[in-house]
């Protein structure tokens, strides 16, 4: 196990989290401040997905066919199952899903084919680049690719220039070309950094400092240019050199904030998908005992909740759809412990 990456996971939840809590405050109370820097934790999730797919599959014999299945069976079964019960409520009370505004569909909701209109689960958009970017990583794993790497990274390359020399309209040929597509790839670089020669504590530690301070002049930017220079960038050389870094990172596994930090990695995926239902619930609760010109505390207590809520789910279902899931459709072990980080 990697700790470093399983805290960047629970870093990345808890940024995501936490700037969905504070966008839910202002709307319950129509004030506060929109932690805008926390939207980063989705690039960070990118960066950790293109690093973990080389992880789990370099030097290993593996069909693109085992793989998707894999990736699959990890991802849609609990995203479906709490996509249903989002459409429950989409029906009895249509202002509880996507109460900001906008078109719900329920059929890309389970397709996740981006067609402009919104998701049940609405942050599970992030999953159709996962999955974009899994297709183009599985297409690689075919008998007649003998470039692995070349194939990918020029795939992703080729389609994010379309989008910047052709700029579409069409919701799904933007999210084809889109630029998120080259913060797997530098996930994917990151993979090639620690694992070579080159790496060094040194680097690692230019690497760190440099990424770190980029984000701190990124979080004070209220509007995103280019969130893959922005974010993408200085999170890639974080990553690189944290991860490069495990074998003095894990040395705080044993401490209360290691094991917080790994649980809440554990959890990042349960935790990503059922936070909008908490945010939702707590914030009635919120506006009904009247707790105003407290912003700070509403968002902490939605917060928490939300990390509570999703490690229960993980635990009570994340654990066993996963086991359902592999019983039904089993795949080579090299690939089993691959968690999704979107996420």
């Amino acid at each position: 196990m990697l700790f470093s990456v399983q805290y960047l996971r629970g870093l990345a939840a808890i940024l995501v989290l936490v700037y969905h809590a504070s966008h839910k405050n202002i709307q319950i109370f129509g004030y506060g401040n929109e932690w805008s820097f926390g939207a980063s934790g989705v690039d960070l999730f990118f960066i950790i997905s293109g690093f973990i797919m080389l992880h789990v599959t370099d030097h290993r014999e593996l069909t693109a066919r085992d793989f998707l299945i894999a990736r699959i069976a990890r991802i849609i079964p609990l995203y479906w199952l709490l996509s249903i019960f989002a459409c429950a409520v989409y029906f009895i009370s249509p202002g509880r899903v996507n109460s900001s505004g906008g078109t719900t569909t329920i059929l890309n909701s389970f397709t996740l084919i981006p067609t402009g209109s919104k998701l049940l689960i609405q942050n599970g958009w992030t999953l159709s680049y996962e999955f974009l970017f899994y297709l183009i990583f599985s297409t690689s794993l075919n008998k007649w690719c003998k470039h692995r790497l070349t194939f990918v990274t020029s795939t992703i390359f080729l389609l994010s220039t379309a989008g910047a020399i052709f700029q579409p309209i069409n919701p799904t040929l933007q999210f084809l070309t889109s630029k998120l597509l080259l913060e797997f790839q530098l996930g994917i670089f990151a993979y090639l950094y620690i694992n070579s020669k080159f790496k060094n504590s040194f680097i690692d530690t230019i690497l760190i400092f440099v990424g770190i301070s980029t984000l701190a002049i990124s979080s004070g930017s209220p509007h995103i240019e280019n969130r893959v220079m922005q974010y993408g960038l200085p999170y890639a050389m974080l990553f690189s050199g944290l991860v490069s870094a495990d074998h003095i990172i894990k040395k705080v596994s044993t401490s209360f904030p290691g094991r917080i930090m790994k649980l809440i990695g554990d959890a990042s995926f349960s935790i990503y998908l059922t936070h909008p239902f908490v945010l939702s619930s707590i914030g009635i609760i919120l506006n009904r005992l009247n707790v105003k010109n407290a912003p700070v505390i509403s968002v902490a207590i939605m917060t928490i909740a939300s990390i509570a809520v999703g490690y229960v789910c993980f635990s009570v279902l994340e654990r066993n759809l996963i086991h359902l899931a592999r019983r039904i459709t089993p795949t080579p072990n090299s690939i089993r412990g691959a968690s999704p980080s979107r996420t």
